[in-house]
């Protein structure tokens, strides 16, 4: 093979690759819960690997997911999964963080529960806010709605309040997704757009861990476990993404979840299985 095919082939591959990974690049999480030996593996390309853990118990895996497996969050233990920082995590001015679930405990009316199924935790050294970014459901006893993206942004707290006006019912699958594009935070229960709130900002970076199905807002004050954001239940196909999904997007996203279909295909983030980019290398060698 002569020099000049050598290069030319060496950038056709480089540029392959560049575009897969720029491709791959705005999905930062993937949770699909369907492997119970590797519970907590992360489907994206940044591999962002949570694990399981608890206070009382541990989170499980179910066969019972929307799409496969799900986590399994059960009343009473106090379980979560944990996934360690990763710059990858800090988002700037735009997200998308989605999930399914269902809950087994919505708490007793007129209080309700605080359950946090995404949440990424603020720098220590601030507490005026409790998240870097989240998505959450507010307890009834507020009177601000359900469905609930919260954030710590550089001009004041992002937030949708009120949230969405409809609470949750037991043993209902939910598909929730927080959106932000830099200008507004929207949240889309079923995908339908539910409430709206202003972005003040970017959203400010922590190196704390990101948890789903708990928010670690004051992991050492024992006493108030009671009411902080355990979520009851089960959770499946979690997401998250540094840019804005549109409502289309969502609403697609909702539409395999309810077929019982993973996101693997779906068509703003092409999921790459491990191997995959070996094969398109092999093939092309072959063809030469």
């Amino acid at each position: 093979m002569s020099r000049t095919v050598l290069i030319v082939w060496v950038l056709f591959i480089y540029l392959l690759c560049s575009s897969l990974m720029n491709i791959d690049a705005k999905l930062i999480g993937y949770w699909t819960f369907d492997d119970k030996n590797e519970l907590g593996k992360d489907s994206s390309p940044l591999r962002n690997h949570g694990k399981p853990t608890g206070a009382v118990g541990i989170a499980k895996w179910t066969r019972d997911g929307i799409a496969g497996g799900g986590l399994l969050l059960e009343d009473g233990q106090e379980s979560y999964l944990e996934v360690p920082h990763n710059d990858s995590l800090n988002m700037t001015d735009q997200m998308t963080l989605m999930c399914w679930v269902k809950f087994s405990n919505v708490g007793v009316p007129p209080d309700g529960l605080d359950q946090s199924l995404i949440w990424k935790n603020a720098p220590r050294e601030d507490r005026r806010f409790f998240s870097s970014y989240a998505l959450r459901v507010f307890r009834t006893k507020l009177q601000v709605g359900s469905f609930a993206f919260e954030a710590d942004t550089t001009e004041g707290k992002t937030g949708t309040v009120p949230a969405d006006p409809d609470h949750p019912i037991v043993g209902e699958w939910y598909h929730v997704a927080a959106v932000a594009d830099g200008a507004e935070v929207k949240i889309y229960t079923n995908g339908k757009e539910k409430a709206v709130g202003v972005q003040k900002g970017e959203f400010r970076p922590t190196v704390q861990p990101l948890t789903i199905g708990w928010d670690l807002r004051n992991p050492d004050q024992q006493v108030r476990r009671a009411v902080l954001g355990w979520v009851r239940g089960i959770m499946d196909e979690v997401v998250i993404l540094s840019h804005a999904l549109t409502q289309d997007d969502v609403k697609a996203a909702m539409e395999l979840g309810e077929a019982g279909k993973t996101l693997e295909n779906f068509a703003p983030f092409a999921v790459e299985p491990e191997g995959k980019l070996a094969t398109k290398w092999a093939k092309i060698k072959a063809s030469k």
